[in-house]
């Protein structure tokens, strides 16, 4: 009995995948597998820089969704409309002094509040509206 692993059929020209030579620097279309990852991961930390550029495709292939172009407006004015709304919703802040700015991401507060304690809860109000970096410039008083 013979055991037939397909390595009798010839391929057809339109079935050869194109060689890769160990430099090309092709996008694979099928991501790496995690121990390929992980080995090229502990080699780039021991200066290969084979596996550094592999890891740095494996990079470029994965998923960007919901990741927009830097100093994007549209979010910011997501952002800015996500901390005013939550100001406005907090029962116990008057927000009437209170100028929220929007910068790449990153939210001022200026103005002024009655109490320290207003400053605060319209700082951990903005950070909990999303912001990644407050400036909590409010005067007391």
């Amino acid at each position: 009995m013979k055991l037939d692993l397909g390595h009798s059929a010839k391929p057809s020209p339109g079935d050869e995948a194109p060689a890769r030579t160990p430099n090309d620097s092709s996008v694979p279309d099928e991501p790496r597998t995690f121990l390929s990852r992980a080995g090229d991961e502990v080699a780039a930390w021991f200066g290969d820089t084979g596996a550094l550029g592999r890891r740095q495709r494996d990079e470029a292939v994965g998923d960007h969704s919901g990741k927009g172009p830097a100093g994007d407006s549209a979010a910011d004015a997501r952002l800015l409309a996500a901390v005013a709304d939550r100001l406005t919703q907090d029962p116990h802040l008057n927000a009437s002094g209170i100028r929220v700015t929007v910068i790449s991401g990153s939210v001022t507060l200026q103005g002024s509040v009655i109490t320290a304690a207003d400053k605060a809860r319209a700082e951990k109000d903005a950070q909990s509206a999303g912001a990644g970096h407050v400036t909590n410039s409010l005067l007391v008083g």
